[in-house]
């Protein structure tokens, strides 16, 4: 039966041909189908006097989705836009910073490495990707590097010093961080920042080779030296320095230079030397258990470091015999 105030001439709309397919499928006419609709819009049938306000709050309905569609569009294109701004912001700060930036896969292939590496390895950024980072490790830290990468392997992050061989053949000592970046529970890559160390590694081995040489000197020189702190506490003494004064090595490595006199005539000396005052002393003293006076010859240098007296050196000979 036709629904109260529906006819097919009212029908002027696309919403009609919809109606009469869904008609034609069920079996019935278009009036019964209007008239299920009429039902089913409840509360809001009265007000609806044609067909056309039902397409009208379809085309409404349309309307706001586009709009909420063109809003959405336009946030994720402003997030889009904040995305390649954050990326651009991050690659600069990235290629300009003076450390080494790279990052590897779980075998050590390079996937990105700054401009940086030039300097540093004397190879384009360009060539190194794809190569493995062993192949830049000097061969006595290999087995340190293959260790770091299977720690990377576990989630490990590491920090090492590590000796590089540049393409020139030079060894340079950078200062490796690595963390690993993991993604549903596996390490997808490995991002590093590297330091070179290099000028201060070799200021280190330059230092302990002159410690080692002025070592050698003090020990084979054939007057007898002793070091001592500001306190006058013996800090070392060559093998010449207990002999000459005739007195025991184990008393000397707990002993104070102001021990070291005859009716305390040497702590003056002692005291000049502390104070940053180059001196001599020549006459009696000794330090021996058995108390036998000896004439020596010493020479009291301070030793100063940043202009500051941390200490003294006394440099003996015995001359009694050419006394």
């Amino acid at each position: 039966m036709p629904a109260e105030g529906y006819s097919s001439t009212t029908i002027k709309t696309p919403v009609y041909d919809i109606l009469k397919k869904i008609a034609k499928e069920r079996g019935v006419s278009i009036s019964d189908v209007i008239e299920e609709a009429t039902i089913e819009m409840g509360d809001r049938a009265p007000e609806l006097e044609s067909i056309d306000s039902i397409s009208a709050e379809m085309q409404h309905l349309i309307s706001t989705t586009q709009k909420m569609q063109e809003r959405a569009i336009r946030k994720v294109e402003r997030i889009i836009n904040d995305f390649k701004r954050s990326q651009e912001k991050y690659q600069t700060l990235v290629e300009t910073n003076p450390d080494l930036v790279f990052s590897i896969d779980p075998a050590g292939n390079f996937t990105y490495v700054n401009p940086v590496i030039h300097d540093y390895l004397k190879i384009r950024s360009s060539e190194a990707i794809g190569e493995n980072i062993l192949d830049f490790i000097h061969k006595d830290d290999a087995g340190k590097m293959e260790a770091i990468i299977e720690g990377l392997r576990d989630g490990k992050k590491s920090t090492e010093m590590l000796k590089f061989l540049d393409e020139e053949g030079t060894e340079k000592y950078l200062n490796v961080s690595i963390s690993p970046i993991m993604k549903n529970g596996k390490v997808r890559e490995a991002v590093g920042v590297a330091d070179d160390l290099s000028e201060h590694q070799r200021m280190i081995n330059e230092i302990a080779y002159l410690k080692q040489f002025n070592e050698s000197i003090v020990q084979n020189a054939p007057l007898g030296i002793i070091t001592f702190d500001k306190e006058g506490n013996i800090t070392s003494f060559n093998d010449v320095f207990p002999k000459l004064l005739q007195c025991n090595e184990e008393k000397l490595k707990g002993g104070n230079v102001f021990e070291d006199a005859v009716d305390g005539r040497l702590e003056e000396w002692y005291k000049k030397c502390l104070n940053g005052e180059s001196c001599e002393y020549h006459g009696a003293c000794s330090i021996s258990e058995k108390g036998i006076e000896r004439t020596y010859h010493k020479w009291f240098s301070p030793i100063k470091v940043g202009g500051k007296v941390t200490g003294g050196v006394c440099i003996v000979d015995d001359i009694t015999e050419k006394e």
